[in-house]
């Protein structure tokens, strides 16, 4: 009979609304970067704008004018990641010229239900000042045909910057 109690118990147990993961703090000065238009159709099959909330960009701010390595530090929602990390990319006229992992930060897990810290240090080399963008894009967007394992866009989040060479 204790068994079955025992049973009954995990059952319901397994019934058991999920709970609500907690709400994405608020970093102390909140950012929200400047989202530049999709450029073209490739751009559109590639990247789609992250919906609002998803992530928090403390830095770099909107034109900001970066030398390298380009640092980027926000929080993203857990499901951003893949194995800790997605995908920083530094693009010139429409060509990626710096790539690096947006690796989780702090003490939180993208394991755990909610907002993770985030840290990404890219390293490029400009002879003049060059017009760019930051895209923070996730790392496994949703599927779209899983017959051929075909993904969809990825959310995305693309900041202007303008690329500095170092001081002579």
């Amino acid at each position: 009979m204790i068994r079955y109690a025992a049973f009954a118990c995990l059952a319901l147990a397994g019934c058991a609304p999920e709970a609500k993961p907690p709400e994405m703090p608020a970093p102390a000065e909140q950012v929200m970067p400047e989202v530049a238009p999709i450029a073209d159709a490739t751009d559109a099959a590639k990247y789609k704008p992250a919906p609002d909330g998803e992530i928090t960009v403390a830095t770099p701010l909107a034109g900001a004018r970066v030398t390298s390595p380009l640092i980027a530090e926000g929080v993203a929602i857990n499901t951003w990641f893949f194995e800790g990390q997605f995908v920083a990319e530094l693009v010139v006229d429409g060509e990626v010229i710096a790539q690096a992992p947006a690796m989780q930060a702090g003490s939180t897990s993208w394991v755990d239900p909610g907002p993770v810290q985030f840290r990404a240090e890219l390293a490029f080399n400009v002879t003049q000042e060059q017009n760019a963008e930051l895209i923070l894009s996730e790392d496994m967007p949703e599927m779209i045909n899983p017959d051929t394992d075909e993904r969809g866009p990825a959310r995305s989040v693309r900041i202007p910057v303008v690329l500095v060479p170092p001081a002579k």
